[in-house]
């Protein structure tokens, strides 16, 4: 495939959405999954955090070695793990086993992502990255509006078990077509040995570096706002405002479709050459404006059901705006470990997500959505504030150029890997 065709973005795309069918289609069916396996709702639900811890560790490890040994294989082999124990997934027998294959579906799914992550920044640079990494998040974000109800539907056929089928039966056709037409995009980089010294060397490069972790912890904190959102707005949608399940349902779509029209805004805008760091400022304004603007409502006792859907859409469009340009941001100046900055980039965003949702979720005292609101609008300040305060003063001092000097710990012998 032509790495601007639109086949390839589709196929980038459908990577992306494997961690999303994978968590959203077993959302309905978790009382049936823990019925079948004889244990309580609470600990089926750990299906959902062991794909999760899956998601963000494997990658470490997967990132890195991509940067030595190529994205290609070691993207084929996050799809081809995923698919696996999608399929060994479907005869658990017990919940030790089904977490086994979970963390074990969440390593592939979560390797997958961040290598596309990493593929686009190898094929693309600046704004046309920018343009390209929109286009991708835009064909990933059809999964959350669509893989509820899919899975609804599946568990209809033949129960929870043949959901893990489907994802099986989906992640084998990526699989093929990755390997019919998805070819290598990483540099060669043959004077590098891959050791664990030069792994944590490369890991501390990106941390040491203002503007690449500096945009990580944008991402992460927009993460975290999303998911204090994700796991607090049953409860407070549900149990607060007195919605149907069906709104709720609708709501949820809303939020995907948001962030979609944010992607593609950003796509658009890029492609006229629009700066990216006035996209990002705007961004990060109205999210830090509509979530703060969640909390006063929510403390004067008037967030209702019309006041908070408005403010929650304007709130998604923009981090669909932003999270293009802040990814891109934290990669552009790693261009020869991107491997490792895309791993640090995902593993810090699930933590920061993870982190978000408990907060969200243990606080509610079923009275209030403080919980809720005060968590997104604590990430969703804290991410404006770490871009004008640490990622802003950090790429005027080094010129905005996006990559710094060769990295002495990339030389060996007479060979430099130019940054």
């Amino acid at each position: 495939m032509k790495p601007r065709s639109l086949a390839f973005t589709l196929l980038l795309g459908a990577l992306v959405t494997l961690a999303s069918f994978a968590t959203d289609m077993g959302l309905p069916v978790l009382a049936a999954t823990a019925e079948s396996l004889n244990v309580s709702p609470a600990r089926a639900a750990l299906t959902f955090s062991v794909f999760m811890a899956g998601f963000a560790l494997g990658p470490l490890v997967f990132g890195p070695l991509s940067d030595h040994f190529g994205r290609r294989p070691m993207l084929l082999g996050g799809v081809a793990v995923f698919t696996l124990f999608g399929a060994l997934a479907t005869f658990a027998r017990s919940l030790e086993s089904l977490l086994l294959y979970r963390v074990l579906m969440g390593i592939g799914a979560g390797t997958a992502q961040v290598l596309v992550l990493a593929m686009v920044r190898d094929l693309f640079s600046g704004q046309e990255a920018r343009t390209q990494q929109s286009y991708v998040n835009m064909a990933g974000g059809i999964a959350p509006i669509i893989a509820p109800t899919l899975g609804v539907s599946i568990a209809a056929l033949g129960g929870w078990r043949a959901i893990y089928g489907a994802l099986a039966a989906g992640g084998l056709v990526l699989l093929v077509v990755a390997v019919r037409f998805l070819h290598e995009t990483a540099p060669r980089h043959a004077a590098m040995t891959l050791t664990l010294r030069r792994t944590l060397s490369n890991y501390a490069r990106v941390i040491r570096h203002p503007v690449s972790l500096g945009y990580a912890a944008v991402v992460a904190l927009g993460f975290g706002c999303l998911f204090a959102y994700v796991s607090g707005s049953s409860l407070v949608v549900i149990g607060l405002m007195g919605a149907s399940q069906r709104t709720y349902g609708l709501l949820f779509a809303c939020t995907a479709l948001g962030l979609m029209a944010g992607s593609f805004t950003n796509a658009q805008l890029s492609r006229r050459g629009a700066s990216h760091t006035r996209i990002i400022t705007v961004g990060l304004t109205v999210i830090a404006a509509t979530t703060t603007t969640l909390v006063l409502l929510t403390l004067a006792g008037a967030l209702r059901l019309w006041t908070f859907i408005p403010l929650l859409m304007a709130g998604n469009v923009a981090h669909g705006v932003v999270r293009p340009n802040a990814a891109q941001g934290a990669l552009e100046p790693m261009p020869e470990i991107v491997g490792v900055a895309s791993a640090l980039l995902g593993g810090l965003q699930m933590v920061a997500g993870a982190l978000a949702s408990a907060i969200a979720a243990s606080l509610f005292d079923g009275r209030s959505a403080l919980a809720m609101t005060g968590t997104m609008a604590v990430c969703a300040v804290g991410a404006l504030g770490t871009f004008l305060l640490v990622v802003r003063p950090a790429e005027r001092r080094l010129g905005e150029r996006p990559a710094g000097p060769p990295d002495p710990a990339l030389t060996d012998g007479a060979t430099t890997i130019a940054a």
